[in-house]
């Protein structure tokens, strides 16, 4: 018999040859049966000619055509909980040498911790960047309206320092509408008195150094200080775009002038290739400016609603790592 299965059984009434040429034997017509009725008779027959051998483990009726469960198939396991996000997990996710904070924190709810389908790393957390959900001035730094996003700010657990690299992984997805512009994470700084151990509690005397995106893909650093002689500043502009749809290994290294270090130093690489350096990179307002850790910050913005995406979409990010030297990419995995 020829069912769905492929299976032949000359003078069967019903079956057929899979090809011309594999028989030369021409059925005489016979009346047309049921199909429960042909299943039945195929099985049969398959019953008979495998008479001594062992009941098969699970047996099913003909006619539903439904396939016994797989043994071997692992049953998953029902559960109610909710996905897990940086609200809940960020400590976990971002690891050692972190201390998630909760000022001019916001979106955590929006950032999804998932597995990952890199090798370099086993989780990701994917934000979501929506068309409607808009974060007022005062909530984010002043930098102006922001649209969507998560933000978080992680204080290093060692005190604050004059030099600092950071490394991360982000996969813009294939359709992404870069519009006008947005945020990506990178530093912030605080002031500090070293010999007290004080922070300060108001980040906005300090200063940011993000990576970024502009229209038509183009990459850069945002960098906005309390300097009222130079708020804002945009490093490394037209020296590389963004691609979509892959991951990218991107890093950030900075270097402020003080007694150890004469002059200052900005660094930025992409996929392990030097994109961007200078020496004239000062956002310091007081000597006692210091690098206090990572701005995790994705977000659309720029001041006004024109910035916003013009449909939801997302940002995916990992492997998050800090260093007193450049930190470099994550070495490939074992084969």
């Amino acid at each position: 018999m020829n069912d769905r299965n492929g299976l032949y059984l000359p003078g069967v009434p019903g079956s057929q040859a899979s090809r011309p040429a594999d028989s030369g034997i021409i059925l005489p017509a016979r009346p047309a049966r049921t199909r429960r009725a042909v299943l039945g008779s195929a099985l049969g027959l398959l019953g008979v000619a495998a008479t001594g051998c062992s009941r098969p483990a699970h047996t099913f009726d003909p006619a539903t055509e439904t396939l016994p469960p797989d043994a071997d198939a692992a049953t998953p396991l029902a559960t109610n909980e909710p996905p897990q996000t940086l609200a809940t997990t960020a400590a976990d996710f971002f690891g050692k040498g972190f201390v998630p904070e909760q000022r001019a924190a916001f979106g955590l709810d929006r950032a999804q911790i998932l597995p990952s389908d890199n090798p370099h790393f086993p989780r990701m957390v994917r934000v979501s960047l929506s068309t409607d959900t808009i974060n007022t001035e005062n909530s984010v730094y002043h930098d102006g309206d922001t649209y969507g996003g998560t933000q978080l700010f992680l204080a290093r657990e060692d005190e604050p320092t004059e030099e600092l690299y950071l490394r991360y992984y982000l996969r813009f997805p294939e359709k992404f509408d870069f519009n006008k512009g947005g945020k990506l994470p990178g530093f912030f700084g605080v002031l500090y008195k070293p010999a007290s151990k004080e922070r300060t509690n108001n980040y906005q005397d300090g200063y940011a150094s993000r990576f970024a995106w502009r229209k038509g893909s183009e990459g850069l650093i945002y960098s906005n200080t309390a300097r009222p002689d130079n708020p804002i500043t945009m490093v490394g502009k037209k020296k590389w775009t963004w691609e979509l749809g892959k991951w990218i290994c991107v890093e950030h290294g900075v270097r402020m002038s003080s007694d150890k270090f004469s002059q200052e130093l900005l660094t930025v690489w992409i996929n392990n290739q030097e994109v961007h350096k200078e020496h004239r990179y000062n956002p310091r307002i007081s000597d006692r400016l210091r690098i206090g850790g990572i701005m995790f910050s994705v977000v659309y913005g720029g001041g006004d609603r024109s910035f916003a995406p013009k449909t939801d979409t997302s940002i995916d990010l990992a492997g998050f790592a800090i260093g007193a030297q450049r930190v470099g990419p994550l070495p490939d995995p074992p084969d």
